[in-house]
């Protein structure tokens, strides 16, 4: 993929278009390894793809490959409430009800797949 504005919002259209508006677009971020040496894709760069997706009507887009970012997150579209919170591929916060619900607002989200509790402050590095 290329950050080319047209490409971008095109991408965020057709899976609006096919797949719908609570379909997850993940915009992940290059590193340099073996024989490639492009530099990484700047953060920026990343935060702007994510700012047209949601422009285009998505409303699950994150940013990956950038630990700690905050758009690695899940919010609630409806109230903006933070429900999930990820470091790398870890979850180091699950704040959706038992029947998947935001607990502020209500909305459903519809995310596949059952929370399993971890001890405090683990985030599955060792």
């Amino acid at each position: 993929m290329n950050d080319d504005e047209e490409t971008i919002r095109w991408i965020a259209r057709n899976v609006l278009e096919n797949a719908g508006e609570d379909t997850p677009l993940h915009f992940t971020r290059y590193y340099p390894a073996y024989k490639f040496n492009a530099p990484p894709t700047p953060v920026k760069t990343l935060e702007w793809a994510h700012k047209l997706a949601k422009e285009e009507g998505l409303n699950f887009v994150y940013i990956g490959n950038v630990p700690g970012h905050p758009l690695e997150n899940t919010y609630c579209p409806n109230c903006g409430k933070l429900l999930i919170e990820r470091y790398g591929f870890s979850i180091a916060r699950y704040e959706l009800t038992a029947d998947k619900r935001c607990p502020r607002c209500g909305r459903e989200i519809p995310i596949v797949g059952e929370h399993v509790a971890r001890p405090p402050g683990f985030l599955g590095l060792l």
